[in-house]
């Protein structure tokens, strides 16, 4: 489709770790104008931030957390979801300071999340309530913002843990701040995490359109696994980091990919279990209205 008029698509993302990498892959390589897409990615801060710019109308699809999703859905969100993040298990971590032993130990200490409202708000205190720590009087969740995956905050003791993704964690260890306290996955071991959403007027008006930019996330992410050392350098400038740490952090990250975009319906319906159970989303929302199969 190289020859076509390209159409433009704002894609939103809230978070800065390896999910992002197959978009600027594949625009870089040129996997989004092969479909004729002039791709532009926003990167907006936490799921709130997200989820507004796409009441706003400023971006037509994105990237985001199953839980605010579903919680947005829940209250009106006029969005669907129309595939699978390579993350589609929780691959994050939750990282600590070298003293800290046990997810037990982060009583009295000041966690870091993206915001209030975040998917790491709602994993780290189901983690912490899973230990047997009270997460509204035993911890302090800090909101970082745009100093989120900034490792400064772990030098400058502004946090004692964080919720954290490749390639951050790799850099972190390497320069010993902190180590990997727990898997998320672990707490969650058959849960559908990250989804990729689309506003119901594109998917009404344009749904071969967004078939093809599945497609084109399809091939960079095929792309990035059977050639990964095409992708160091742009990693490694992207996550201002060296090659050699980012190196490491992808094949460490490589072997969690899903690549096929696919959504598993029952990791979905498992998160809308333990988010009904917490009293996160309050109404009945089966699987069938809020995916679309294109």
């Amino acid at each position: 489709m190289n020859g076509t008029i390209k159409e433009k698509v704002i894609w939103g993302t809230p978070s800065f770790w390896m999910n992002v990498l197959p978009l600027y892959y594949g625009k870089e390589k040129g996997f989004f104008l092969e479909q004729g897409i002039d791709l532009e990615i926003e990167y907006l801060h936490g799921g709130p931030e997200l989820l507004r710019a796409v009441q706003e109308e400023k971006i037509q699809m994105g990237t985001i957390g199953l839980p605010p999703f579903s919680k947005a859905f829940a209250e009106g969100l006029p969005a669907k979801i129309i595939g699978s993040a390579i993350m589609r298990r929780l691959k994050y971590y939750v990282v600590a300071r070298p003293e800290i032993q046990t997810m037990t130990d982060l009583k009295g200490k000041k966690i870091g999340i993206l915001s209030f409202g975040s998917c790491d708000e709602y994993f780290i205190r189901r983690m912490l309530e899973m230990e047997g720590v009270n997460p509204n009087t035993e911890i302090e969740l800090v909101s970082l913002g745009d100093c989120f995956g900034d490792l400064n905050c772990f030098a400058a003791g502004q946090i004692d843990a964080g919720f954290i993704g490749e390639p951050k964690v790799t850099q972190g260890e390497h320069l010993g701040l902190f180590k990997v306290l727990a898997r998320v996955g672990d707490y969650f071991p058959k849960y559908q995490w990250g989804v990729i959403f689309a506003r119901n007027d594109f998917i009404e008006k344009q749904p071969e359109l967004l078939a093809r930019i599945l497609e084109g996330f399809r091939n960079a992410c095929r792309d990035i696994q059977e050639n990964p050392e095409e992708t160091i350098e742009l990693g490694s400038k992207l996550f201002d980091m060296s090659t050699e740490v980012f190196r490491k952090a992808l094949h460490r990250d490589l072997a969690n990919w899903e690549v096929d975009a696919k959504v598993d319906i029952e990791g979905l319906n498992n998160c809308l279990k333990i988010q009904a159970e917490a009293g996160a989303i309050t109404c009945d929302i089966g699987n069938l209205e809020m995916v679309c199969h294109l």
